[in-house]
C-alpha cells in the first residue's frame, strides 16, 4: 500500500518510462476482512447489522477490542477496518482505517483513477433526544455537545491523493431522501457533511505540521432541531481514487485514512481535547532479538543471544493531569500457570500532549529480566506474554489497559508479523530477490512459505524459480537449490502461507553455507513484478537484497518493513501447538427482552459441563463489566436500563467462553 518508491519514480511519470527496480506496490485484497466475511455468512446468512439499538451517551470507541470489524455495539457498518497495523504512533492501541477495500476484503468495485465513494463507519442511532444519568431529562444547546476524533492519512498504508478526502456527516432520523430504483422508489438517509479534509499529504508531513503523527478535531453538534432526537447518527467516509489507466501497477488499494478515540458528549467545549484515559498505544512486542518467529531447536542452541535485553511499549496518558499508574508484565507456557513476572511499580505518567508517550524507564523500557526455557522437549512451542496497567477505575476505557503477545516457534523462520500492508517486487527487467537467513546449528531446509498478494490485473500469475544462495562478503553468493518454474498461489486466511517443497531435504552446513547463513528468494525473466506480501510493521531492510543488472544490491531504509518468505526448517510437519481457548457464539432468548428474563442455550460441548465451572460477566455497550450473576440457564436482568448488553461465559474446565449480545427494552 506504498506509493513511496526510489527516486527514480520522478522520472517514471515525466517520461512514461518503465525503470528496473524493487517497488512497492499497494494491496487488492485484504485476506483477513475476507475471512471475516466468510464467517459472517456461515453465522448470520439473513444479513449484517440490525437497527433495533440505540445509544445513549457518552459514546467512546478507541478501537481497542481488535475484531476485524466495527464493534456492532457501537457502529452498525462494517467497511472500516479495525487493526494494529496501518497507523503510526496512534493515541491508543488499534485504529479504524478507511481505503478503497470494501466489506469483502476486495476492490470496490467501482474502483478507478476517477474520485468514488469507498468506505464509511457509521455509529448505530444515539439517543441525543434524552439525558439519563444522574435524572432523565431533554439535552439543550447548554449542554454543550461535541463529537471529537483523532486521524492521520496513510499511516503506514498508501497516502491519500489531493483528489480524494475523509469527510463526517450528521443524519437527522426524521430526514429521508426520495430515489429511484428499478421497479420503484427507495428512502434512504439524508446526511450533512459538517467537517472534510482532503488528502495529498504524506505521513511524515502531516506530523511535521501537526507537531504529532495524530490530529484531533473538535466538531460542536448545535444545531439542536435537526438532530436532538432519538436515531441520531454520525458517519466517517472516505472518497478515494486509483491510480491513472496508464500505471496498471498501481491500480490497487490505498488512500488509507486513520481514525482513533472517537467520543461523542456533553459537558465540552472546543478546548476540550483531552480524554481522561491512559492506554496502551501500541501493540505488546515480540521478546526476540532478531526473529519474529524461529525453530524452537535453533533458539536453544542460542537462547542467550535470542532474546532481547529490553522492550519498548508505548503508553499514552490523554489527560491534562500527570494519572498514577502501574505496569506489569507475566510470562506463561500455552494455557499454564505464569512462570515470570515484572513489576515496573507505580508512577505518575504526564499527559500525552506534552511529552508524546511515558519516557519513564521502567514503563517504557521495560528489562527482559528472563528467558524463554530452552529446556523443552517439543518441536513447536508457545509462550504468551501479557501487559497490564493499573489505572484508575474512574478512568475513560479499561479495555486498552491490556495487551499481549504470543511467540510462536514452529518449523520455520519469520521476520514478518503475518500481516501484509503493502507488496514489494521486481518492475521493468527479469532479475532476483532474495532474504537473508542465519541458523545457530547446521539443520535441514526443507522449503518456502511465501505471502502472495492478489492482484486484479494477474500480472504476477508467471513462472518463476524459487532459489536459495549461500553467502558471499554479506551478500547472496552462489545459488545451491531451485525449485523451478512455480506460480502465485494464494490464501483468503491472514497467516496463512502457500509452502513450496524441496524435492529432496537441503542440508544448511558449514561447508556449503559458511556461517550457516542462506539467503532464499526467487529468480524472474519476466518484467512484471511478483507482488509478494510486505509487513510494514517489522523493519529488516538490512536482510533484504534484490539484483536487476548483474549486482546485488540492498534494500534501502525508506523501504521499511519485511518481506513475508519464510523458509521451512527442520521438521515438515512438527508437534501441533494447543489451540487458544475459542470463543463461542451464545444464543439468547427472547431477544429483545421484554419480561426481565433471559435465557441461555448453550453451546454443544458445554452442555455436558458442571455449572460450577461456569461464571457469568453482563457489560454495557462499552464493555464496561455491569454484574456478574450466579450462572444459570435463565437470569434476571430486571434491573437493566433499555439498551445492547453483552452477555459473557467463561468456562473454567476448558478456559472456552461464550458471548452474546441482547437488547432490554
Amino acid at each position: 500500500m506504498i506509493r513511496n518508491i526510489l527516486a527514480v519514480f520522478l522520472i517514471l511519470f515525466i517520461s512514461c518510462q518503465v525503470l528496473a527496480q524493487e517497488k512497492f506496490y499497494s494491496l487488492e485484497y485484504n485476506a483477513t476482512v475476507a475471512k471475516q466475511y466468510k464467517n459472517m455468512l456461515n453465522d448470520k446468512p439473513g444479513g449484517l447489522y440490525t437497527d433495533t439499538l440505540y445509544l445513549s451517551l457518552p459514546f467512546f470507541d478507541d478501537f481497542s477490542s481488535l475484531s476485524v470489524w466495527p464493534s456492532p455495539l457501537r457502529w452498525a457498518d462494517n467497511y472500516a477496518f479495525i487493526n494494529t497495523d496501518y497507523a503510526i504512533n496512534s493515541p491508543t492501541i488499534g485504529v479504524a482505517t478507511l481505503d478503497a477495500i470494501d466489506e469483502k476484503g476486495a476492490l470496490y468495485s467501482n474502483a478507478g483513477p476517477y474520485p468514488f465513494e469507498a468506505d464509511q463507519l457509521t455509529s448505530q442511532a444515539i439517543r441525543l433526544d434524552s439525558l439519563f444519568s444522574p435524572q432523565k431529562r431533554a439535552i439543550t444547546l447548554r449542554d454543550s455537545l461535541y463529537l471529537s476524533f483523532y486521524y492521520q492519512p496513510q499511516g503506514r498504508g498508501g497516502m491519500p491523493s489531493k483528489r480524494d478526502s475523509l469527510i463526517l456527516e450528521f443524519h437527522c432520523p426524521l430526514e429521508v431522501d426520495t430515489v429511484l430504483i428499478t421497479g420503484g422508489i427507495s428512502l434512504v438517509p439524508r446526511w450533512h457533511a459538517v467537517w472534510a479534509t482532503p488528502g495529498g499529504i504524506p505521513v511524515d508531513t502531516f506530523a511535521l505540521q501537526q507537531h504529532k503523527y495524530f490530529r484531533q478535531v473538535m466538531v460542536p453538534v448545535r444545531d439542536s432541531a435537526l438532530y436532538y432526537k432519538k436515531g441520531f447518527r454520525f458517519r466517517f467516509r472516505n472518497i478515494a481514487s486509483l491510480a491513472s489507466a496508464n500505471q496498471p501497477d498501481w491500480q490497487s488499494n490505498g488512500d488509507q485514512w486513520n481514525i482513533d478515540a472517537v467520543m461523542l458528549n456533553t459537558g465540552r467545549s472546543i478546548h476540550d481535547t483531552l480524554l481522561k484515559d491512559v492506554a496502551f498505544a501500541d501493540r505488546a512486542p515480540s521478546m526476540l532479538r532478531r526473529y519474529e518467529s524461529m525453530p524452537y531447536k535453533q533458539y536453544k542452541a542460542n537462547w542467550l543471544e535470542e532474546m532481547k535485553d529490553t522492550m519498548s511499549i508505548k503508553i499514552a496518558n490523554l489527560d491534562n493531569v500527570p494519572q498514577n499508574i502501574g505496569y506489569k508484565y507475566n510470562a506463561r507456557k500455552d494455557s499454564q500457570a505464569p512462570f515470570k513476572s515484572y513489576d515496573g511499580g507505580s508512577y505518575s505518567v504526564f499527559p500525552f500532549g506534552t511529552i508524546g508517550y511515558s519516557d519513564y524507564q521502567p514503563f517504557a523500557r521495560p528489562v527482559v529480566n528472563f528467558f524463554y526455557s530452552p529446556f523443552e522437549n517439543e518441536e513447536k512451542i508457545a509462550f504468551h506474554t501479557t501487559h497490564y496497567l493499573t489505572t484508575d477505575p474512574s478512568l475513560l476505557y479499561q479495555g486498552n489497559d491490556t495487551i499481549s503477545y504470543t511467540q510462536i516457534f514452529s518449523n520455520y523462520y519469520a521476520y514478518d508479523d503475518g500481516t501484509a500492508e503493502a507488496g514489494i517486487g521486481l518492475n521493468g527487467a527479469s532479475g532476483a530477490y532474495a532474504v537473508r537467513f542465519q541458523l545457530n546449528q547446521e539443520d535441514t531446509l526443507r522449503g518456502l512459505q511465501i505471502y502472495f498478494n492478489q492482484v486484479r490485473s494477474g500480472t504476477n500469475l508467471q513462472y518463476i524459480d524459487l532459489a536459495i544462495w549461500n553467502d558471499l562478503n554479506g551478500q547472496p553468493g552462489s545459488i545451491v537449490r531451485k525449485i523451478n518454474q512455480v506460480t502465485p498461489q494464494y490464501s483468503d486466511s491472514l497467516n496463512v502461507f502457500h509452502t513450496y517443497w524441496l524435492d529432496s531435504v537441503s542440508s544448511i552446513n558449514e561447508l556449503s553455507f559458511p556461517g550457516l547463513i542462506f539467503y532464499a528468494g526467487w529468480q524472474q525473466t519476466g518484467i512484471d513484478n511478483m507482488n509478494i506480501g510486505f509487513d510494514r510493521y517489522n523493519d529488516t531492510h538490512t536482510s533484504r537484497f534484490f539484483n536487476v543488472d548483474g549486482t546485488w544490491q540492498m534494500s534501502d531504509s525508506q523501504h521499511a518493513g519485511s518481506l513475508m518468505l519464510r523458509p521451512v526448517i527442520g521438521l515438515a510437519n512438527p508437534l501441533g501447538i494447543r489451540k487458544q481457548p475459542a470463543t463461542l457464539s451464545l444464543k439468547l432468548y427472547p431477544n429483545p427482552v421484554t419480561g426481565g428474563l433471559i435465557h441461555l442455550s448453550l453451546p454443544e460441548v458445554w452442555k455436558q459441563s458442571q455449572s460450577e465451572h461456569i461464571s457469568v460477566s453482563i457489560l454495557d455497550a462499552g464493555g464496561k463489566l455491569l454484574e456478574e450473576p450466579a450462572f444459570n440457564t435463565t437470569i434476571a436482568i430486571g434491573n437493566l436500563s433499555p439498551g445492547l448488553y453483552l452477555l459473557k461465559l467463561y468456562n473454567r474446565e476448558t478456559g472456552e467462553t461464550a458471548t452474546g449480545k441482547f437488547i432490554v427494552q
